[in-house]
């Protein structure tokens, strides 16, 4: 049975990234199998479609196994990305698990997962706690900037006196504490908002990664946003904004900038990420399962009623714990696949999880709506599990 695909002509830089081991001697896929961006795919996306269907159809040879595969792309892709180099893919990851036979890529690995310390900084913050300034790049209603505020006061002890074994995404940070520098000190005990700026298209709809540092700039010169090297600083994108990568190979990035004496700065690296929403554009990629894939058929009920701004925070989850464990690429990270603390858990919401299967929610009772995390003022929402550095495994709460 042959199974067609359409992959969004899609980046799949992803999928190595999934993958928790990494071999370095590369899969030759022949010479029909090369695009501009190395990863041996053709340019044309109906070609790659059609390459793709029947080459994954054969080898799988059946529907489950052709199903396997599109439950890969049902989880929020995010990371540390350099975006000023193309992107590249290893084939060899692909082609391994497909040729073996099995699932590719799967969420939980056989082998353990090892996250090493590079000897590179950590975000410590300011008095223990990092500002989180946030830039609404486009059109966003005040009810969802509203959920989206809500969520950054989620972070503070002191703010969620929650009783019980309520997961909390304060006690779900503390993961991060876990982490620490090369003189033991750990991340930030807690996040809290910064400055706002709101910025109605300056550089357009259609973005380049590389706009996202002119965007961040323009918005440092307003006296409440301040250009800090111990914040993070954020860029969300409206529904109708199109950004490079984005619904591709990624729901969202980080980096860092320098700010020049010039531009007020003394060259010092400050850590930034953009996100985009996904509610119009790629649900099923950027805020599944609030959107159908996998084995959910019917997507799940998003707890503040907004599949993009509840897909928006899975992302924006994923990234905070990257940016404060690697935020400049030399810190904590997988190697072979460079993958995050919250990156290599991609996929895993709740115990029990399996690829294509977000593991066990909780729901509310009235709504209906699936989560995994109470926040400030009762609100609830759903994060990524992250890699506990002393128990070795994906985590929900410390």
């Amino acid at each position: 049975m042959l199974h067609y695909f359409y992959l969004h002509s899609l980046d799949i830089s992803f999928l190595e990234k999934r993958t928790v081991t990494h071999d370095s001697k590369r899969a030759e896929l022949g010479a029909s199998f090369t695009n501009s961006l190395g990863m041996g795919f053709p340019r044309d996306p109906r070609m790659l479609t059609l390459v793709l269907g029947i080459t994954l159809g054969l080898v799988f040879g059946s529907a489950y196994h052709a199903q396997a595969l599109l439950d890969e792309f049902h989880t929020n892709t995010a990371g540390f990305f350099d975006p000023t180099l193309e992107a590249t893919a290893s084939e060899e990851s692909l082609l391994k698990s497909v040729v073996d036979g099995g699932h590719p890529n799967p969420i939980v690995p056989d082998e353990p997962i090892i996250l090493k310390y590079h000897k590179g900084p950590i975000l410590t913050g300011n008095n223990d706690q990092i500002r989180v300034n946030v830039i609404f790049y486009g059109t966003f209603s005040e009810k969802q900037k509203n959920i989206l505020r809500t969520f950054f006061k989620s972070f503070l002890n002191n703010a969620l006196e929650v009783k019980g074994s309520t997961p909390t995404v304060a006690k779900w940070w503390q993961i991060t504490r876990r982490y620490t520098d090369g003189h033991k000190t750990p991340v930030a005990r807690s996040l809290v908002p910064g400055g706002e700026f709101q910025d109605l298209y300056s550089a357009g709809k259609n973005l380049k990664v590389a706009n996202i540092q002119n965007i961040i700039k323009k918005a440092m010169k307003q006296k409440n946003f301040g250009s800090d090297p111990r914040d993070i600083y954020l860029v969300l994108t409206a529904d109708d904004v199109a950004i490079e990568r984005f619904c591709g190979s990624a729901c969202g990035n980080h980096f860092y900038l320098s700010l020049s004496s010039a531009e007020g700065g003394n060259g010092q690296q400050i850590p930034y990420a953009w996100i985009g929403n996904p509610g119009k554009q790629c649900p099923s990629l950027c805020a599944w399962p609030y959107a159908p894939g996998g084995i959910i058929k019917q997507a799940l009920i998003p707890p503040n009623g907004d599949v993009g701004i509840d897909g928006m925070i899975i992302t924006i989850g994923n990234l905070l714990a990257g940016m404060a464990t690697n935020p400049f690429g030399n810190a904590w990270y997988q190697d072979g696949s460079g993958l995050e603390g919250a990156g290599v858990c991609q996929g895993i919401y709740g115990t029990g999880s399996f690829s294509g299967y977000p593991g066990q929610l909780l729901v509310d009772k009235t709504t209906k709506a699936s989560y995994n995390v109470v926040g400030y003022s009762n609100h609830k929402f759903l994060v990524p599990w992250i890699w506990h550095p002393t128990t070795k495994k994906c985590a929900g709460q410390a």
